[in-house]
């Protein structure tokens, strides 16, 4: 499928600040300091979920020209933290914050992608299959902006104060002194928000960001376990790629380990033809591992 199909399957839901649908951590954050603006309306492709404090919530953010070493931590990261049921959130941009959306998302786990263009012309493209990805599953796609609007280079410095507002926790991957990764980190300095770096090498740049903020106090993070224990959460093991479930019923296990999910949202997430679905689901229901809730929605059953 062309992803213009995919894209444009996905209804697209603009919630006033007035609906119950508007996230309330954005009023929240309107109130709390000043010259922080609430969009007045916020446009969702996807499932928009609860953030912190109901949904642990973590921004993985860095260097859009990281090193291959960057990048490849970035993603075990997303990947490890989303096994610890921590929903990200993720400007979509290039090198370190795709990365770890991608990780993230191969994980089964829930990625909130904060755009800095209209729905109607997601950017970059570059990620547009994991955008698709993610508002068919269980993550969203949103923006203040008006669909078509196009993705102008002030709107990416605008939207940082949503990423930040949205998380309680902003992880820098690599980052230059200037940069627009920094501008979030001073957003979320003014909302109050925990601040976590990686280190880098000595000399290179890229670690100029992350060794200033570690200086001024920031948690230092060197794996996925240092930000689940700052949470007071437990991570499973460490998840490698090559670690993906192997058969179709380990896949729907993995699927349904942190979250339901309606048959719909299981057969996207999972690719499998509906007949074949349907028969692991019920085997799945049989042996106890699962259970169908009164919602329709299936989910691990509590007492495995």
């Amino acid at each position: 499928m062309r992803w213009e199909d995919c894209w444009g399957a996905i209804p697209c839901v603009a919630h006033k600040q007035e609906d119950a649908g508007y996230p309330p951590v954005l009023l929240q954050a309107q109130s709390a300091i000043q010259g922080f603006q609430a969009p007045p309306v916020l446009h969702v492709r996807g499932k928009l979920l609860p953030v912190a404090p109901q949904v642990p919530t973590v921004a993985v953010i860095g260097a859009r020209a990281c090193t291959p070493a960057g990048r490849r931590f970035a993603f075990r990261l997303g990947a490890q933290l989303a096994d610890a049921g921590i929903q990200l959130v993720s400007g979509a941009a290039r090198g370190i914050d795709q990365a770890a959306m991608r990780g993230a998302q191969q994980a089964g786990g829930r990625v909130l992608a904060v755009l800095g263009s209209g729905l109607a012309r997601p950017y970059p493209h570059d990620a547009l299959d994991l955008l698709c990805a993610l508002a068919q599953g269980s993550g969203a796609v949103v923006s203040e902006f008006a669909a078509e609007m196009a993705p102008l280079r002030h709107h990416f410095l605008q939207r940082n104060r949503l990423i930040a507002a949205f998380s309680q926790l902003v992880l820098v991957v690599q980052a230059g002194q200037r940069s627009g990764t920094m501008n979030t980190v001073s957003w979320a300095l003014e909302l109050g928000r925990e601040i976590a770096a990686v280190p880098g090498p000595p000399g290179d740049p890229r670690s100029a960001g992350p060794h200033r903020l570690l200086r001024e106090g920031a948690l230092l993070v060197e794996s996925a376990q240092d930000v689940a224990q700052f949470l007071g959460l437990q991570l499973e093991a460490a998840h490698e790629p090559a670690s993906a479930p192997s058969t179709p019923r380990q896949q729907l296990l993995h699927l349904l380990r942190h979250q339901a999910l309606s048959f719909d949202e299981l057969l996207r997430a999972s690719r499998l033809p509906a007949t074949e679905l349907q028969v692991l689901l019920g085997r799945l229901e049989l042996d106890g591992l699962i259970q169908r809730g009164a919602g329709g929605a299936y989910h691990r059953s509590t007492h495995r």
